[in-house]
């Protein structure tokens, strides 16, 4: 007789495993709720599932994202990072030709 109450689903062994709740995890990794919903909404975060309106995190996709989080430098990822564009001043050239018009 199966365990599993019948939905075909296979029980999930293993501790790493194991799905966590957005506080849960949070815990797990020493950082806010807050910080994991961020990284939900930027794409940036670890790997989540939706399971109807509840978001779960599996322990060993958090490892993976922590092992990917490894940094050897302070220098490391900042190529990454896209840029802000920098702001500049009016051009010149523009305001000028435009008040010549």
């Amino acid at each position: 007789m199966n365990s599993n109450s019948g939905n075909g689903a296979k029980p999930m062994a293993g501790s790493d495993s194991e799905l966590l709740t957005p506080k849960e995890a949070a815990g797990f990794l020493r950082m806010s709720a807050s910080f994991l919903a961020k990284g939900r909404m930027r794409g940036d975060g670890p790997r989540y599932r939706k399971l109807s309106r509840a978001v779960r995190y599996s322990k060993s996709d958090l490892l993976v994202w922590l092992k990917a989080c490894a940094k050897t430098s302070t220098s490391e990822g900042h190529l990454d990072r896209p840029r802000k564009p920098q702001s500049v001043g009016p051009d010149k050239d523009a305001k000028s030709s435009a008040k010549q018009e």
